[in-house]
């Protein structure tokens, strides 16, 4: 085989897995679809204050608000 199709080859089959993924993930999404927020989740606001202390020594979030 020449070089030319061992990349097409190559290239065909990594196209039809990210396909074949991209399905998945829409039969997933779709299944169990987001719950609209009753709330702020605790892990993401304990995630948000230590990436901000991080960042920031000795400051502290105050409130989080989600934009759209």
């Amino acid at each position: 085989m020449n070089l030319i199709a061992i990349c097409m080859i190559a290239f065909i089959a990594v196209f039809t897995i990210l396909a074949g993924l991209a399905g998945v993930m829409r039969l997933i999404t779709t299944l169990f679809p987001v719950r609209s927020g009753s709330g702020t989740d605790s892990a993401v606001v304990a995630a948000i204050s230590s990436a901000v202390t991080t960042i920031f020594p000795g400051a502290r979030v105050t409130q989080i608000e989600e934009q759209r």
